[in-house]
């Protein structure tokens, strides 16, 4: 993800720029004609500003101070457009650049208990105890979904639920069975080893990519059918689903 946060936030850079730019002009009262040409780069700008964010974010008053500052301009107005400009620097991408940050910052795109564990690790550049923090997590939670033994780790934990003869047998369509027993075995096989059995400092950006696959596998595996617990006569039993 942070290949795409730091390609949106470029995005606010040129588009605050371009804002700052034509502002700038319009306090200096510059020929009216001149900075009507530059606001179709502004609206260009923000357009594609608006399709890189995530669904939910940027929601402004962009377009219509937009059109006051045209109206005005054309009428040489610069006070009636400059209040319209102000506005779009001073709230219209602000609003819209911290709704972006609070999406980020959510996360909503990754599994909670991940991004909780693991968030401090990675503020602290502690890329390997983030990575490996990231295995114990995924290896628990297959445990915990699938009803299998806690000692069970790796290969044999993949192969216990993905397995041929594995919880999930049956329970999923075989292709993609087959491939997430793949997936999940390569995984732990070529990372997990790698950077918890060795004194090993991985690069940020393979521990990006590391926990990346880690968090699209926990949320992957939540949406398969697991045991789940359920009450009888008053105790605490699993139910296999």
């Amino acid at each position: 993800m942070l290949l795409y946060e730091a390609n949106v936030r470029e995005e606010f850079r040129r588009t605050k720029e371009l804002a700052e730019r034509i502002r700038e002009k319009i306090r200096n009262e510059l020929e009216a004609g001149e900075i009507l040409i530059d606001l179709p780069l502004l609206k260009q700008s923000y357009e594609l500003l608006q399709r890189a964010l995530p669904e939910g974010v940027g929601n402004s008053g962009f377009e219509r101070h937009i059109h006051f500052i045209e109206y005005y301009l054309k009428r040489k107005s610069f006070q009636g457009a400059l209040g319209n400009i102000d506005d779009i620097c001073n709230f219209d991408v602000p609003s819209v650049e911290e709704g972006f940050q609070k999406w980020a910052i959510e996360q909503s795109h990754s599994d909670s208990e991940l991004a909780k564990k693991v968030g401090p690790l990675l503020i602290q550049r502690q890329w390997d105890s983030a990575v490996r923090k990231g295995f114990v997590i995924l290896k628990e939670r297959m445990a915990k979904t699938f009803d299998a033994d806690s000692s069970l780790d790796g290969r044999d934990l993949v192969n216990k639920v993905f397995g041929k003869n594995g919880f999930l047998s049956g329970k999923l369509d075989e292709s993609e069975r087959e491939s997430m027993r793949n997936l999940l075995d390569g995984l732990f096989g070529m990372f997990r080893n790698t950077y918890g059995h060795r004194d090993i400092e991985p690069k940020w950006y393979e521990a990006e990519a590391i926990l990346s696959m880690i968090n699209w596998s926990l949320k992957t595996i939540d949406n398969y059918p697991g045991v789940s617990p359920k009450v009888i006569r008053g105790k605490s039993v699993k139910i296999r689903t």
